[in-house]
C-alpha cells in the first residue's frame, strides 16, 4: 500500500481533515475528507479566548479525526491552526490538550496561512484563469481573512485581515431574521474595514485589474447556493465563475430569511446558516471594492497546501 498521510486545519469555525496516498514525487491521491462545524472561535469576539464549550466540541471532532486516521493506516499527520488559536489568550491550554491526542499542533503565523492557502487553490486552479496578468486570491474564513497576489514573474505578495464571518457574527448580532438597520450597518462596517485594508495592502501592488479567485466556506458556501447542490461536490465548484449578480442575488435572499429557513436552503450547510449573513456581505463587499462582476470559486485552499507540503518533504 502506497504510504499515506493526512492534514488536520483547526480553523475558527470548522474543524477539517483529509487524508491523502502519495503517488510519486511531491505528488498525492486525496482518499476522503472529513469535516466538522465546532466554532472554535466562539468567545474571541467577547474577550480573545476560546470557550471550554467550544474547546469540548473542537477535541471531541479531533478525537475522531485520529480514530479515522488510524483506521485509515495513515503514517504521517499535520495539524495546523490558524486566527481562533493564534488570536486566542488562553492557546497555549489547548494546543496542549490537542497535543495529548497525539497531534502536534503548528499555529501559523499569517502569511503562512496565506502562502499555504494559495498552495491549495493554485492546485486546483484552471489553466486560464492561471494565466491571468494579475490574479487576487482571497480566503474568507471564519476568525481572518488572508489574501494574495500573484503577478507574472515576481514573487507573490501576502496580507492578512482579522475579519471573519464567525467573529464577525458574533460581535455584530443582526437579529432573526435580520434587521435591516443592523444589516445596513454591518456592511457599512465590512465596506470600511476592507476599503482600508484594500487601499494600504494591495492596491499599491495593482497595475490592472485581478482575477479575483475565491475559496474558503464562505465562497463554497455560495457557490453550494447558487448551484442549489442537494450533496455537496467539489469538483463542481472548482473553476466555477460566481458572478457578482448572484451574490447580490444571495446577499438579498440571506439578509431577509430566518436562520433556520437559510438552513433549509439547497447548499447551506445547516450549522453554517448563522453565519452567512456576514459571509455574504464580505464576499459581496469584496467583488465591489475591486470593481469585478466575478469571480472564481475554489474548494480547495489551505488543507491542500498543507498535505501538498507533506508530499514535497515526504519526497526529499
Amino acid at each position: 500500500m502506497a504510504l499515506r498521510f493526512a492534514a488536520v486545519d483547526l480553523g475558527s469555525l470548522t474543524v477539517r481533515l483529509a487524508v491523502a496516498e502519495l503517488t510519486g514525487p511531491g505528488r498525492f491521491r486525496v482518499l476522503a475528507h472529513y469535516r466538522e462545524v465546532t466554532g472554535l472561535g466562539e468567545g474571541l469576539a467577547r474577550n480573545d479566548t476560546l470557550a471550554p464549550e467550544a474547546m469540548t466540541r473542537t477535541l471531541k471532532a479531533l478525537k475522531g479525526f485520529v480514530r479515522v486516521m488510524r483506521a485509515q493506516g495513515v503514517d504521517v499527520s499535520r495539524t495546523v491552526a490558524t486566527q481562533a488559536v493564534r488570536q486566542s489568550r488562553n492557546r497555549e491550554v489547548f494546543v496542549q490538550q490537542v497535543q495529548e491526542l497525539g497531534l502536534p499542533v503548528r499555529v501559523l503565523p499569517p502569511e503562512e496561512e496565506a502562502r499555504l492557502s494559495l498552495k491549495g487553490v493554485l492546485s486546483a486552479l484552471a489553466p486560464e484563469f492561471l494565466a491571468a496578468p494579475e490574479l487576487v486570491v482571497f480566503d474568507v474564513g471564519g476568525g481572518s481573512s488572508e489574501w494574495a497576489l500573484i503577478r507574472q514573474g515576481r514573487e507573490p505578495e501576502f496580507a492578512s485581515l482579522p475579519l471573519g464571518v464567525l467573529t464577525l457574527s458574533q460581535a455584530r448580532p443582526l437579529g432573526d431574521p435580520p434587521r435591516a438597520d443592523a444589516v445596513a450597518a454591518l456592511k457599512q462596517e465590512i465596506k470600511e474595514r476592507l476599503g482600508e485594508f484594500y487601499r494600504q495592502n494591495l492596491q499599491p501592488h495593482l497595475s490592472a485589474t485581478p482575477r479575483l479567485v475565491g475559496t474558503a466556506g464562505a465562497v463554497t458556501t455560495l457557490a453550494a447556493l447558487a448551484l442549489k447542490m442537494r450533496r455537496y461536490e467539489a469538483q463542481r465548484v472548482n473553476n466555477l465563475i460566481l458572478t457578482r449578480a448572484q451574490v447580490a442575488e444571495l446577499a438579498e435572499l440571506l439578509c431577509r430569511l430566518p436562520e433556520a429557513e437559510r438552513a433549509r436552503l439547497p447548499g447551506m450547510e445547516p450549522a453554517k446558516a448563522g453565519v452567512m449573513v456576514a459571509g455574504v456581505l464580505i464576499v459581496l463587499t469584496i467583488l465591489e471594492i475591486f470593481r469585478q462582476d466575478s469571480l472564481v470559486t475554489i474548494d480547495a485552499g489551505l488543507l491542500e497546501g498543507v498535505l501538498g507540503e507533506i508530499a514535497e518533504n515526504l519526497g526529499d
